[in-house]
C-alpha cells in the first residue's frame, strides 16, 4: 500500500490512485498491503514473524510494490494477535514531483475454527502518504484451507473502510511544471481477495501441532471505491480556464505476492 484529469498515470493505494484511464482520483488506502495467509493460527505462547512483498498492476491506471513486515502471537489454541508494518509505493514515472510512498501499521487477531480449516480475522490500523496525508482503516474478513502439513491451499477475503485525515492537496504538474489537476484524500470503502499455497517447511513441528517454517506463494486483488458520490475533476488549462467534470469509478489492482514465515 486524488481527483485529476489529464494524460493516463495515476497515484495510489491509499494517496493516489486513478480512474478510469486519463481521470486521477486520490483515495484512503487500507492498512494492510499484502494478505497471504491460511486459517491455522500460531499455537498458544508460539510468536512467528513474517516477511511479505507483492506486485499490483492495473490496465489504465499505475501499479503499486508493497512490502510488510509483520509478528504474530498465538493467545489460546484458536486465537492469534499481531502486528505489521507496511510500505506501498505507486508504480508510474508520471508527475514526477510528487512523493508516490505509502507508510501504514496495522494490529488485528485472527480466530480459528477447531479443525483449522476456516477462520475470520479482523483489524484497525493507519499510516500516511507524504504527498496526501494520514489515514485510519478498519479490515474485516474469512480465511478458508485444507490443513495438512505438505501442501496447504487457502483463499481469503477481506473488506476494509478508510478514512483520510489532515489531509494534503495534490497538484498534478506535467513535466512542463503546468498544473494539470488537484485532488484531496476521499474515505474509501474496498476488498481484497486472494488465493494461494502455503508450504511447510518442517513437516515434523507440523505434526506436533506448531507453526513450521513456511512459504507463502499466491494472487490477490485489492479494489477502491470513494464514499464521497461523484468524482469530481479539476482542471486548469494553459490560459488559466478552470474546468471541472462529475463522474463514478473505483481502482482496481492484479498482481501476485510472496512471504516467508518463521516460528521462535
Amino acid at each position: 500500500m486524488p481527483r485529476p484529469i489529464i494524460t493516463c498515470a495515476p497515484l495510489t493505494l491509499a494517496a493516489l490512485a486513478v480512474l478510469g484511464g486519463c481521470s486521477y482520483q486520490v483515495l484512503s488506502p487500507p492498512a494492510r498491503m499484502v494478505n497471504l495467509e491460511s486459517a491455522r493460527t500460531a499455537a498458544p505462547g508460539e510468536t512467528v514473524v513474517g516477511v511479505h512483498g507483492g506486485g499490483y498492476a492495473a490496465v489504465f491506471d499505475p501499479g503499486v510494490g508493497a512490502g510488510s513486515f509483520g509478528v504474530k502471537r498465538g493467545v489460546t489454541p484458536q486465537v492469534e494477535v499481531g502486528a505489521e508494518a507496511s510500505l506501498a509505493r505507486v508504480v508510474t514515472d508520471k508527475f514526477p514531483d510528487i512523493d508516490r510512498n505509502l507508510f501504514a501499521a496495522r494490529v488485528g487477531g485472527k480466530l480459528s475454527n477447531e479443525k483449522g480449516w476456516g477462520a475470520l480475522t479482523g483489524g484497525i490500523g493507519g499510516g500516511f502518504a507524504p504527498a496526501a496525508g494520514g489515514f485510519t482503516a478498519l479490515d474485516a474478513g474469512a480465511v478458508i484451507s485444507y490443513p495438512n502439513c505438505y501442501l496447504v491451499p487457502f483463499a481469503n477475503g477481506t473488506g476494509f473502510a478508510s478514512l483520510p485525515f489532515a489531509r494534503k492537496q495534490v497538484d498534478f504538474k506535467d513535466s512542463s511544471g503546468s498544473l494539470a489537476a488537484s485532488d484531496t484524500a476521499h474515505s474509501t470503502l474496498g476488498f481484497g481477495l486472494s488465493a494461494g499455497l502455503e508450504i511447510p517447511l518442517d513437516r515434523d513441528r507440523c505434526r506436533r501441532g506448531l507453526t513450521p517454517a513456511r512459504i507463502q506463494l499466491g494472487a490477490a486483488s485489492y479494489s477502491l471505491f470513494p464514499t464521497d458520490g461523484p468524482i469530481v475533476t479539476t482542471m486548469t488549462r494553459g490560459d488559466g480556464t478552470v474546468t471541472t467534470t462529475e463522474r463514478g469509478g473505483h481502482y482496481t489492482v492484479v498482481g501476485v505476492a510472496a512471504g516467508i514465515e518463521l516460528p521462535f
